[in-house]
């Protein structure tokens, strides 16, 4: 499948960069088939770990921001924004070591290399939580700096690992 995005992304005429960028910032596929479809295109690891990570990153202070306006939207509703309404609560109501383990658990959540876990998902429960935004940005961030260099290590040493991508 990353042979088919690439040749797809080449033959409209997008260069190889821009290709990677947009395929990292996709929601499902992100940093996972960007280093892939980079591996593929034959890129160097430097160039590789900076253009996935632009790319992966790049929609996510726009979620921690504009989520919260979704997020006032659910309030209104009846079940979803009890929950909505609780989970804000407990966040408030937490000391500073509580956030600085929330913060730990976006890091690692950012960092898994599974399905559904990454800059997205990351960013949406950070902005449903109301977490500080630097503090999330900064964890997410670090988080997807690992699941890109751990994916980098497997993609690289081992390329007919990520067939099924």
């Amino acid at each position: 499948m990353a042979q088919n995005i690439a040749f797809g992304f080449l033959s409209i005429g997008l260069p190889d960069d821009m290709a990677v960028f947009v395929v990292s910032m996709a929601p499902l596929l992100g940093t996972r088939a960007g280093i892939v479809i980079a591996a593929f295109m034959g890129f160097g690891t430097f160039r590789t770990l900076v253009v996935c990570l632009a790319g992966s990153l790049a929609p996510a202070p726009f979620i921690l921001i504009l989520f919260n306006k979704f997020t006032g939207a659910l309030e209104r509703k009846r079940i979803l924004g009890l929950v909505v309404r609780r989970a804000k609560r407990l966040v408030t109501r937490q000391n500073r070591n509580a956030r600085s383990r929330l913060a730990f658990a976006l890091f690692v959540f950012a960092a898994l290399p599974l399905p559904l876990t990454g800059v997205w998902a990351s960013s949406i429960i950070a902005a449903a939580l109301g977490l500080h935004l630097q503090s999330s940005l900064l964890a997410i961030a670090a988080g997807t700096f690992v699941n890109a260099i751990f994916l980098m290590l497997l993609a690289f040493i081992f390329p007919g690992l990520f067939w099924i991508i």
